[in-house]
């Protein structure tokens, strides 16, 4: 007897032919999209694109005008009671009660969650590393540490999909990278997590899929290697291969076995997080290679004639003005500089127009 083909499982978030208009203009024009389980799914548009208004109908806030929302199976419009049971929400620029430390901020957001057992507080204060904290009152908090306390707020209730909108907007590098690296543990914990962001690189370095919008309406959607392969067959070209390399210091496998750099706590990075640098130098490259070689987010170097040098790195633009720093500072002769540009940027930049609503 042949077997029966296994039924497909159900994505964390399924949204199917959603509309919206507000008065006469149309904001959603037949969104749909699929995020998996333990994903990290990048929500990208400009203003005015439609991005909030599908985060607040799928958080229940909104009821759509026509189409479909599930979460983890659950039809936000049939029985949103349960969906809220399943997400934590995180809207832009969320209030917080100031008067107030964070450990009583916790602890009444436990209470509206009817949770009895406030050990769970201590739980996620340890997981966002505001335990020593608890006792400094919220307005004496950095932006920073604001969104760290929101993120503890809508873990609370231990919820399987985390729906966050724009949670690194205004907060300065460093709290930015912080942010990203918990969200990357998070998902290590088995959360799939929904966010909308205008920070590109922030994206390209901790999405496993993204889906942009324009005008109400999805342009592209998937994973972000799959999406430039896409647009270079669209275009009658192949996608260039990107060089296999051995990570240095700093280094995990990731779950999949490939390499993959790691945030420092201990969360793999994903495969699109490498971006390469391409330099050419004065003298031998074979020379200078070893300059470079297991430097903070250097993942290989590639020397080749000519003084030609490729680095395959993880980080943004400081890493680049770091390296060029100090090849100089060892008398090596930097003659060229050539950063490749963000995978992510390139797709926004090529799938959009700049179009207004």
């Amino acid at each position: 007897m042949t077997s029966a083909p296994p039924v497909p499982a159900t994505p964390a978030i399924r949204v199917s032919n959603l509309w919206h208009r507000f008065g006469a203009q149309i904001v959603l024009r037949g969104v749909s999209f699929e995020v998996g389980h333990g994903e990290i799914f990048g929500f990208i548009g400009p203003n005015g694109a439609g991005k909030t208004t599908t985060i607040r109908a799928m958080a229940t806030l909104l009821e759509p005008l026509a189409g479909r929302i599930e979460i983890d199976g659950i039809d936000v419009g049939i029985d949103p009671e349960r969906v809220r049971r399943v997400i934590g929400y995180m809207p832009d620029h969320a209030g917080v009660y100031d008067r107030i430390t964070i450990r009583e901020y916790l602890e009444f957001f436990a209470d509206a969650y009817t949770i009895h057992d406030m050990s769970v507080v201590d739980t996620v204060l340890e997981l966002t590393e505001l335990s020593k904290l608890d006792d400094r009152l919220v307005a004496a908090l950095s932006k920073g540490m604001k969104q760290r306390l929101q993120i503890a707020r809508i873990l609370l209730h231990d919820p399987k999909v985390l729906v966050l909108d724009e949670p690194a907007s205004d907060l300065d590098p460093r709290a930015r990278i912080e942010v990203r690296d918990l969200l990357l543990e998070l998902r290590e914990l088995g959360k799939t997590i929904f966010l909308s962001s205008h920070i590109l690189t922030e994206l390209s370095d901790i999405c496993t899929s993204v889906g942009i919008l324009e005008r109400g309406a999805l342009v592209a959607a998937g994973p972000i290697n799959e999406i430039a392969a896409r647009l270079a067959a669209q275009r009658g070209n192949n996608p260039a291969p990107v060089a296999s390399s051995t990570l240095e210091s700093g280094a995990a496998p990731s779950a999949d076995g490939n390499a993959a750099y790691a945030t420092p706590g201990g969360a793999a990075l994903p495969e699109q997080a490498r971006r390469r640098l391409r330099l050419r130098v004065l003298g031998d490259a074979h020379a200078v290679a070893p300059l470079i070689h297991g430097g903070a987010g250097v993942l290989s170097v590639e020397p080749a004639p000519g003084g030609q040098l490729t680095v395959f790195y993880s980080g943004d633009d400081r890493f680049v003005a770091d390296v060029v720093r100090h090849l100089v500072g060892h008398g090596v002769g930097v003659v060229g500089v050539e950063a490749e540009r963000n995978e992510l940027e390139r797709i926004f930049l090529e799938v959009t127009r700049g179009e207004l609503q």
